[in-house]
């Protein structure tokens, strides 16, 4: 008797932003507002022109430069379905003593926080610790792992929030602690430029990576890899 096939897998495709106001060294009112270049409205556009798959599903986060970045491609595909989740960017420092400051601006701000090393650490109102941050993260896996299977879901997000996602599936047993003290040496041997992507499949309810890109060998600091 012929074994049932296995349902088709679901792909995951996780977009960086184009480049926004802030990436090109410019000033931009707060994180949620801070829109795309020209440049960035034309890396998005590239993206959209060269996708493979016919989508059947949109996510976006609630930052107006990831929902610029969807804009071309959801023009290509006006039919499909837009959902907002939140998969905005990690932040980490206090928004009211950060408007209309640039990168270079917070960046010593930048340095203390990560220096603390401390998962719990909330910097003040409408800012979030690492582990809450891990907690969207992990929330998102667990909502794409059991969608319908078969299909072609986008998620149009950001760099630290797609490393997020990264270093959970590949470090499941980790402490918040672990991941925080990796980070950003992760981050930086596994950059994500602006309109970069990354791809995962849901088979049997799992979700994984899918192919190399981005990743090298990479060993967390007091902790084993479990890929």
């Amino acid at each position: 008797m012929t074994e049932p096939a296995s349902p088709a897998p679901t792909r995951i495709i996780l977009v960086r932003h184009g480049q926004s106001v802030t990436n090109a060294g410019g000033r931009a009112a707060d994180q949620v507002s801070n829109p795309l270049t020209e440049l960035g409205r034309a890396q998005s556009r590239e993206f959209a022109e060269r996708l493979d798959c016919k989508p059947t599903l949109f996510v976006t986060s609630s930052f107006l430069r990831a929902q610029q970045t969807s804009e071309p491609l959801r023009q290509r595909f006006p039919d499909v379905p837009v959902e907002e989740w939140p998969i905005h960017e990690f932040s980490f420092l206090r928004p009211e003593l950060h408007r209309g400051t640039s990168e270079a601006d917070r960046e010593p701000h930048v340095v203390a926080y990560w220096q603390r090393e401390d998962p719990a650490f909330i910097d003040g109102p409408e800012a979030e610790s690492f582990t809450l941050f891990l907690d969207r993260a992990r929330e998102t896996i667990r909502r794409l792992a059991t969608r319908d299977a078969g299909g072609c879901i986008i998620l149009f997000t950001h760099g630290f929030f797609m490393q997020a996602i990264r270093l959970v599936l590949l470090f499941p047993d980790a402490t918040d602690a672990e991941l925080m003290a990796n980070f950003q040496r992760f981050h930086y041997v596994n950059l994500i430029q602006n309109i970069d992507s990354l791809e995962f499949e849901v088979r049997d309810g799992k979700i994984q990576l899918v192919g190399p890109a981005h990743q090298t060998d990479f060993t967390l600091q007091g902790a084993k890899s479990h890929v």
